[in-house]
């Protein structure tokens, strides 16, 4: 019997050429999806930090 493929070794490879299909076939739309996920990212980090901050 042949062993299971390991799909957390496959998976990543497979994320990361999507992505590059991505890019490559839309760049315009690649590039609005990396500013919004960037711009979600600093908004969460923005609240964490007032968050901390009020704490003391």
């Amino acid at each position: 019997m042949l062993p299971a493929p390991k799909i957390h070794r496959f998976l990543p490879f497979l994320l990361m050429a999507l992505a590059l299909v991505f890019i490559v076939r839309q760049p315009d739309k690649a590039a609005a999806v990396a500013t919004g996920a960037v711009t979600g990212l600093m908004t969460v980090t923005d609240a964490l930090v007032t968050f901390a901050s009020s704490l003391g």
